[in-house]
């Protein structure tokens, strides 16, 4: 059975946008305040507010939830040179859903080391910046689009669009 979403998104300030675009393009939060000219703080408190109005938690959780209230522009489609595993593309998924690292160990059944060790190795393999970035590639390579589920809870995370 599928949950909905803990509340209805509310749209994303212009500056929210700025945030989350940057944080999609694989910026750390040093980067994202520099490029903006605004305090590293100032970052993280659009992020906290961005996650409340999307009603998600987590930089990864956040672009993806971004994406499919369409707050920001998915990324053009591109194909991978490689085949995904199943692994990598539920533990993509779990990232996502931003899920602690905790979480995607049990969910994948192995150690928290494990699965720090699967996340680190699959973002080196698409060359990803962050978790966010992932979540980018993620879309790019279509592993991921408004149906997405936690694999472990088969709670729906995918959020409403905004009007």
């Amino acid at each position: 059975m599928s949950a909905q979403p803990r509340v209805t998104p509310r749209a994303l300030t212009p500056a929210q946008v700025r945030v989350a675009r940057k944080i999609a393009g694989g910026m750390d939060t040093a980067q994202t305040a520099f490029e903006l000219a605004i305090t590293p703080g100032t970052v993280n408190v659009q992020l906290a507010n961005m996650g409340r109005k999307l009603g998600v938690s987590g930089r990864a959780a956040i672009v993806h939830a971004s994406y499919v209230a369409r707050q920001i522009p998915r990324p053009e489609q591109e194909s991978f040179d490689g085949e995904f595993t199943e692994i990598e593309v539920q533990t993509w998924n779990l990232i996502a859903s931003g899920a602690t690292v905790q979480r995607i160990a049990d969910v994948l059944r192995v150690s928290r080391a494990t699965a720090r060790v699967r996340i680190k190795c699959l973002r080196r393999r698409l060359k990803a910046s962050s978790d966010a970035h992932l979540v980018t590639l993620g879309w790019r390579y279509g592993l991921a689009d408004e149906s997405l589920t936690d694999t472990g809870s088969e709670m729906t995370i995918a959020v409403a669009r905004s009007g």
